[in-house]
C-alpha cells in the first residue's frame, strides 16, 4: 500500500485514482498479487468511486463515482442517475433495476459534497492559530487534515417510503494481465485449461455486456463509451465510505488494522487502510480516500491448510480479547459461520442468493459442531484456565466415539502496537497415550494385584475366624478379643480396599481411592491405639504415684471414635478444598513425549496432613507401646501391640519414600502400596494370634491341675484386719468371676489365738485382672492398688 501510495503521489496514475485509472490499477494490483495471491487490493474515494481486484478468486471490482439513495420519483436525480439504475444484473445476466431494499444504506452529502471541515483525528482538531511560533504554526498547519461532509442514511422498513436507487458494485472476469474480460478462454479464473470463459452467477449464461452511457470511466465530460461494465458478471449495492475500514481511517488519518469484521461478501477478514490525500488549490491537504489490502479470514485458513496439511500438528488462532473470536485454523475453521439474516441460530442454505445470508463470528468457545472443533475449543480453554503457561506444555485429552487421543498444546502471544492485533496462537500435536498408569484386568499388575489383596483378605479372615472361635479360651480372654477382633477386621478391609486400584483414572475412582486406602488404615490402626493406651494407663506406666483405674470396653470404644471422627474429618475438607482428581501430564525428553493420566491432588497439603496425623498415630503407638512393655508373659499383648506399632512404622514409612522419591508409573506405585498393606496386616495379624492359638494347643496337649487359677493369686501372710476384708468383698462383688478366700496356718478356720494374743488369718485373692508387673513384690503391690486406709 505504501508503494501505491507513493504512485499515486509521484502522478503515475494520470488521474489520481479517478475511474479514468481503473485499468491501470486494475493491473498494477494483480501484478503485486503474484506475490501474495491471498491478499486483496482496492481503493475507496471520497466521491464513492471504488477499484480493487484480488486473486484468490480471481476477478475484480468497481464502483462509479457518485451517491446512491437517489429518489425515483425526482425527474431531476433520474435524468442524471438513469445510467446507474438500469446498470444492475441478475443471476443470468438479465437487466434489472438497482434499488434499495428496507434497511439499506446510502451516502446523502451535505452542501453537496463541496465544503471541507477539520478532519476528526487528533492533529486537525488542533487549533494552530493559538500556537505562538511560526514554525510551530506552520507545522500545525500543515498537520491538518480537510475532510469533506456527508451522512450515513438508512432505508426505512416501512413499504409506503419513496423508492431509491443505488450506483451498482459490479464484479468483473479479468484476463491474465489483470484486465477485464468477456472474450472466451481468456478469464484467468482456473478452468479446465488454465483459462476459462467468463459466466453470469447461474454458471451458464456467458458475460456478454456492451452498456452504453457517459459513465466517469469512460473519461466524463458527457464522453460515452460501451466497455463500463465489459466483462462485469455480477453487481451489487456497496459504497466504501459507510464501510468500517474507511470511517476508521478517515478517523485517524493513519495507517491501522481493523477488528476482524464481516466483509461484503459475507466472510471475515482484517483490514490494512492507509488515507490518501490532495492538495487542494488553497494549498489545504484533503482527505481523498483510503488505499486498502484485505486479509480474509478464509485466506488465513488457506494458508495454515496448505502449510500443515501433511503434519498432525493443529494451529489455531484465536483473539486474545474476550470473547475469544477464532481468526482461522489449520483444520479449515474460518472463523466465521453463515448464517440467515433473519435468523442467526440457522446456517445459510447453499443454495442461498446471497441476500438471505450473513456472516457470524465464532467465539472459540461455540466450536462444537465436531470432534476436532471440540478438541480446539477444550484445549484453548484449558490453556486460559492456566493462565497460558510459557514453559509448560498442557496436554487435553479426548474420549469420543469417533475420535480418541491426547494432544499436547502450547499457546504463544502474537501482538504488534502498530496495528493493534492481539492474537494468540496456539499449537497442538498428538502425543502417545501411556497405559503403565492404569490397572485393568489382563494386565501382570493386574494379577499381580489380586494375588496380593486375595492373599492378604484370606489370611486375615482366616485368622479372625480361629481367633473367634477360641475366643472363651483363657489365653484369649486375657488379650481381650474384642478388640483385636475388630483389628483383624479392620486389616481385611483395608486389604479389599486396595481393589478401588483397577479401573481408569477418573475423578470418581480417584476420589473413592482417596477415601477407602486412608479411612480403612486409620480403622485398623485404632484399635490397637486404644488398647496400648489402655494398658498404659491401667499399669500405672505414665504415673508418679499409681492410682486405682477402671477403664470398661464401653469407655474404651468411645476413646477410639476421636480418631475416626477426625480422618472422616480431613477427608471431607479435602473432598471439596482439594480433592484427589485426574491430571494429564506430559513427560517429554529430547527424543520423545509421552502422555500420563494420573491421579493427583493440585498441592502437597493432603499429604502433609496425613503424614503428620497418621505417622503421629503410630508415633504414639510406638511410645504407648514401648513404655508398657515388661508385663508378665501371661499377658503379653503388650508385646504383640509393641512388634505391631513397629511393624507399621517401618514398613509405612518405607512406602511413603518408595512413592515420593522414585519416577515410577502409578500402577506400580499402587501395587507397591498393596504388597506394603498385605504385608503389615498379615505380619501384625500373625503376631496377634498365632501365638496365642499355639499356647492353646500347648495347653490342651499337657494339661494342668483342674484348679490351678487363672488368675494370678496374691497371698498375705499375717494378721488380717477387718477392712482388708470388707475390700475383698468388695473386689468380689465388682468382679464376679473373682473370688477371695480366707484360712489359717493351722487349719483352723478362725479365732486361732497365738502366743501374741491376735488372730494369724492368711487371705488368699484371686485379683481381677490388671497386670502385676514382674520387678515389684507383693507389698509394692499391696501398696500400690489398695489405699493406704484399707
Amino acid at each position: 500500500l505504501e508503494f501505491l501510495s507513493n504512485y499515486r503521489e509521484k502522478n503515475a496514475f494520470p488521474h489520481g485514482l479517478e475511474p479514468q485509472d481503473r485499468d491501470i490499477f486494475f493491473q498494477l494490483g494483480d501484478t503485486l498479487l503474484t506475490a501474495n495471491p491471498q491478499l486483496f487490493l482496492y481503493y475507496g474515494l471520497e466521491n464513492g468511486a471504488y477499484a480493487g481486484n484480488q486473486r484468490s478468486p480471481t476477478f475484480a471490482h468497481y464502483r462509479e463515482p457518485g451517491e446512491s439513495g437517489y429518489r425515483l420519483d425526482d425527474p431531476v436525480q433520474m435524468e442524471k442517475m438513469r445510467k446507474h439504475l438500469d446498470s444492475c444484473i441478475d443471476e443470468n445476466g438479465r437487466q434489472v433495476p438497482c434499488l434499495l431494499g428496507p434497511g439499506e444504506s446510502y451516502i446523502e452529502c451535505i452542501d453537496n459534497c463541496t465544503s471541507l471541515q477539520r478532519c476528526p483525528d487528533e492533529d486537525s482538531q488542533q487549533d494552530c492559530s493559538a500556537v505562538e511560533r511560526a514554525e510551530e504554526r506552520s507545522l500545525c498547519e500543515s498537520n491538518t487534515k480537510w475532510c469533506i461532509s456527508y451522512t450515513t442514511k438508512t432505508i426505512p422498513l416501512s413499504d409506503d417510503s419513496p423508492k431509491r436507487g443505488y450506483i451498482p458494485f459490479t464484479f468483473y472476469c479479468i484476463d491474465i494481465n489483470g484486465l477485464p474480460t468477456q472474450t472466451p478462454g481468456e478469464n484467468a479464473e482456473l478452468g479446465a485449461d488454465g483459462l476459462g470463459n467468463c459466466y453470469h452467477d447461474d454458471g451458464i449464461t456467458p458475460v456478454n455486456r456492451q452498456v452504453s452511457g457517459d459513465y466517469a470511466y469512460c473519461g466524463g465530460e458527457g464522453i460515452i463509451c460501451n466497455n463500463t461494465f465489459l466483462g462485469g458478471f455480477t453487481s451489487g449495492n456497496y459504497d466504501p465510505r459507510y464501510r468500517p475500514w474507511y470511517i476508521a481511517t478517515k478517523q485517524n488519518q493513519v495507517p491501522n488494522w481493523s477488528e476482524p469484521y464481516e466483509f461484503y461478501t459475507h466472510n471475515i477478514g482484517i483490514t490494512f487502510s492507509r488515507p490518501i490525500h490532495s492538495i487542494d488549490e488553497e494549498g489545504k491537504t484533503v482527505f481523498a480516500g483510503v488505499l486498502a489490502s484485505d486479509y480474509s479470514l478464509d485466506g488465513i485458513a488457506s494458508f495454515l491448510t496448505e502449510n500443515y496439511d501433511r503434519s498432525d500438528a493443529i494451529v489455531t488462532i484465536v483473539e486474545e480479547a474476550e470473547p475469544n473470536y477464532v481468526i482461522a485454523s489449520s483444520t479449515g475453521i474460518a472463523g466465521v459461520r453463515k448464517v440467515l439474516i433473519e435468523d442467526n441460530s440457522k446456517p445459510c442454505p447453499e443454495d442461498n442468493d446471497g441476500d438471505r445470508c450473513m456472516g457470524v463470528r465464532i467465539p472459540i468457545s461455540d466450536l462444537n459442531e465436531d470432534i476436532m472443533e471440540q478438541l480446539i475449543s477444550t484445549t484453548y480453554l484449558t490453556q486460559k484456565e492456566k493462565n497460558f503457561p510459557v514453559s509448560e506444555l498442557i496436554p487435553v485429552r479426548v474420549d469420543h466415539d469417533d475420535f480418541r487421543g491426547v494432544y499436547a498444546s502450547h499457546t504463544i502471544g502474537f501482538e504488534t502496537k502498530e496495528t493493534g492485533i492481539s492474537w494468540r496462537i496456539m499449537i497442538m500435536c498428538p502425543v502417545p497415550v501411556q497405559d503403565d498408569d492404569t490397572i485393568m484386568p489382563g494386565d501382570s499388575m493386574f494379577q499381580l494385584l489380586i494375588t496380593s489383596v486375595s492373599a492378604g483378605f484370606i489370611l486375615c479372615v482366616l485368622q479372625l475366624v480361629l481367633f473367634i472361635r477360641n475366643r472363651r479360651e483363657k489365653e484369649i480372654i486375657a488379650s481381650d478379643w474384642r478388640f483385636t477382633g475388630v483389628f483383624l477386621v479392620g486389616c481385611a478391609l483395608l486389604n479389599l480396599a486396595c481393589l478401588s486400584y483397577i479401573g481408569q483414572n477418573t475423578n470418581a475412582t480417584c476420589l473413592a481411592r482417596m477415601w477407602v486406602i486412608h479411612f480403612f488404615f486409620v480403622f485398623a490402626l485404632t484399635p490397637l491405639l486404644v488398647k496400648t493406651y489402655r494398658l498404659y494407663k491401667l499399669t500405672g506406666a505414665g504415673s508418679v504415684i499409681p492410682r486405682r483405674q477402671t477403664i470398661s470396653n464401653a469407655r474404651t470404644v468411645l476413646m477410639a471414635m476421636p480418631f475416626l471422627a477426625v480422618e472422616v474429618l480431613i477427608l471431607l475438607v479435602f473432598t471439596f478444598v482439594d480433592p484427589n482428581k485426574v491430571e494429564n501430564i506430559l513427560v517429554y525428553d529430547e527424543s520423545n513425549m509421552r502422555h500420563h493420566v494420573i491421579c493427583s491432588h493440585d498441592t502437597w497439603a493432603f499429604f502433609t496432613v496425613q503424614v503428620i496425623y497418621q505417622g503421629g498415630l503410630v508415633f504414639v503407638g510406638c511410645l504407648l507401646a514401648y513404655k508398657t512393655r515388661n508385663m508378665r508373659k501371661e499377658y503379653r499383648d503388650n508385646q504383640q501391640l509393641l512388634l505391631t506399632m513397629y511393624n507399621i512404622a517401618l514398613v509405612g514409612s518405607v512406602v511413603v519414600v518408595v512413592f515420593n522419591a522414585t519416577e515410577v508409573c502409578q500402577a506400580t506405585t499402587r501395587v507397591f502400596i498393596t504388597i506394603g498393606i498385605l504385608w503389615i496386616t498379615v505380619f501384625s495379624s500373625c503376631i496377634f494370634v498365632v501365638p496365642k492359638l499355639l499356647l492353646i494347643r500347648s495347653r490342651k496337649l499337657n494339661p494342668v491341675e483342674e484348679d490351678e487359677p487363672a488368675r494370678r493369686t496374691l497371698s498375705i501372710v499375717g494378721n488380717i484386719p477387718d477392712s482388708i476384708q470388707r475390700m475383698g468383698r468388695r473386689i468380689s462383688h465388682r468382679y464376679s468371676q473373682n473370688s477371695i478366700h480366707f484360712w489359717d496356718q493351722t487349719d483352723e478356720y478362725e479365732d486361732n489365738i497365738g502366743s501374741s494374743g491376735r488372730s494369724t488369718q492368711t487371705a488368699s485373692v484371686k485379683l481381677p485382672m490388671f497386670p502385676i508387673q514382674e520387678n515389684r513384690n507383693c507389698s509394692e503391690e499391696v501398696s500400690q492398688n489398695f489405699s493406704s486406709e484399707e
